[in-house]
């Protein structure tokens, strides 16, 4: 008795349930851990520069009758694509550009060899096409912080103690130490030593 009691609830169970109704590509966007789109400070800026949301919107007319194909479409047209933000945070520098500012991780967007120690290993990419690391890097501070540094309390690359044991290694490949120490950097500690 009780399990034909069970199994005519069941029914009404299912029946009872709402049905789940699939989310707009509008209410998708706030949920994307990629990337952070802070609405409201964007308008705000627009309006005072006099620009409409078509700038970043367009919603490009078209002919095409293939849902399939017209949902792709939309949401191109609908939702701003890198190019565009680039536009004003890369291009134009009109707005922040510091990747972390809309990218949680960035990385995620970076270039795959990065990931690799590429701080030691970008010295040949660096001087074959230093365009390609300005297109995101964009201050040339980004470089002159770590290869023109002085000491700094943040970075620390040698053992406690190199200081007293740095002489031979200056001596066997002083252009080693070229790569984060300029030519100063020996001169102001050993003007006094001569």
């Amino acid at each position: 008795m009780r399990g034909w009691l069970l199994l005519s609830f069941v029914p009404c169970l299912l029946l009872a349930q709402e049905p789940v109704e699939e989310k707009s590509w509008w209410q998708k966007r706030h949920e994307r851990p990629d990337i952070f789109y802070p609405h409201n400070i964007h308008l705000q800026v627009m309006e005072q520069g006099g620009d409409s949301c078509m700038l970043c919107h367009p919603f490009s007319a078209n002919t095409l009758v293939d849902s399939k194909q017209l949902q792709a479409v939309n949401l191109i047209a609908n939702e701003p694509l890198a190019a565009i933000c680039h536009e004003c945070h890369m291009a134009e520098v009109s707005a922040p550009y510091a990747c972390d500012v809309c990218h949680n991780d960035p990385a995620k967007i970076w270039p795959e060899d990065h990931n690799t120690d590429y701080t030691h290993r970008h010295a040949e990419d660096a001087r074959r096409d230093d365009g390609e690391c300005r297109s995101c890097h964009l201050e040339a501070a980004f470089c002159s912080e770590c290869h023109f540094q002085r000491m700094t309390l943040e970075r620390r690359v040698h053992n406690l103690g190199y200081i007293n044991q740095h002489g031979l290694d200056a001596r066997l490949d002083p252009a080693a130490c070229g790569v984060c120490h300029n030519g100063f950097f020996c001169s102001d500690c050993h003007r006094g030593a001569r």
